[in-house]
């Protein structure tokens, strides 16, 4: 029991230091910032009356079915162009990307969609002082004799973790309420359904991306370090993954190293799909918080 209200009070300490220091200042704003800044993106074309609702509607479905094919399809599957237009996987994406653009409201599926592509790297500015940033003042000397390493590190998990759902939530409700009262192309009932449903999405992908920093945060001393290893780590995945499996297909399985791989099928139709997805997402982050731990418990401090 006193291991959870340490828990707990490292949480809430963790949260008060955030909206105090640099780092979580700067997460806020920035994460605000540029989540409003795709919302934006991705209102400017209706806003602005450059097309119609049901062209954009159109547009997008045949831009979200090709992303679909990019994140999912292998290269080499398939030797002739007819043979990808047969393909069951492609009639099933492309069922897929209607179901995200014609089913739901399309502008605020079009704006997760972007966001699931930026957050993975914004998360990181929340989560990585977490531990280096004590130990490279060594004020963590002064905490441990009053609670243990495995407490701490959690605890600071958790507030990171609050912090995050905290303003992916407030921004989430900020995009729901604009399209209500500025561009009301779908009902409220649509809006607020399909809004927590892609809500829960993003907060299931919080999970591991948050762990990652945490554990960079027990393996560099410097939090700046810690910094650059998590945001280098996050898109050196993608990127090693995506330019080598041309030269051969197996290395494209890299991807998997984070949920880069698979996170686009939490918003897939299938419900038993979804499930398996968010299991593996907090999979991905219990593994991560696992070796933070160890790596906590057996550093030299």
């Amino acid at each position: 029991m006193m291991g959870r209200w340490q828990i707990l009070l490292h949480a809430r300490n963790f949260l008060s230091h955030s909206l105090r220091s640099g780092s979580g200042v700067a997460f806020i704003v920035l994460t605000v910032m540029v989540g409003l800044g795709c919302a934006s993106l991705v209102f400017f074309p209706i806003e602005s009356e450059l097309v119609t609702a049901k062209e954009f509607k159109e547009n997008a479905a045949q831009g979200v079915g090709t992303f679909l094919a990019v994140a999912t399809l292998q290269p080499g599957k398939f030797s002739t162009l007819s043979e990808q237009i047969e393909s069951e996987e492609l009639v099933e994406l492309a069922m897929w990307g209607r179901y995200l653009v014609l089913d739901h409201p399309v502008l605020l599926s079009l704006t997760v969609m972007l966001l699931g592509l930026l957050l993975p790297v914004l998360l990181q500015l929340g989560s990585f002082a977490c531990i280096a940033g004590d130990v490279q003042h060594h004020s963590i000397r002064y905490l441990l004799p009053r609670t243990t390493r495995t407490s701490l590190l959690l605890g600071r998990l958790l507030g990171a973790l609050i912090l995050s759902w905290t303003v992916i939530t407030g921004l989430q409700g900020a995009v729901v309420m604009y399209l209500g009262i500025v561009l009301p192309l779908d009902g409220w009932s649509a809006l607020i359904t399909w809004g927590f449903q892609t809500l829960g999405a993003l907060v299931v992908l919080t999970v591991p991306y948050v762990a990652l920093g945490v554990l960079c945060s027990t393996l560099f001393r410097s939090p700046m370090v810690a910094l650059m290893g998590s945001v280098g780590f996050t898109l050196a995945v993608p990127l090693i993954a995506f330019s080598s499996r041309q030269a051969w297909e197996p290395l494209g399985n890299l991807l998997f190293l984070l949920p880069w791989g698979y996170s686009h099928h939490l918003l897939s139709p299938d419900e038993t799909v979804v499930v398996k997805t968010a299991l593996y997402c907090l999979g991905h982050g219990l593994i991560f918080t696992v070796i933070a731990v160890l790596r906590l418990r057996r550093a030299d401090l």
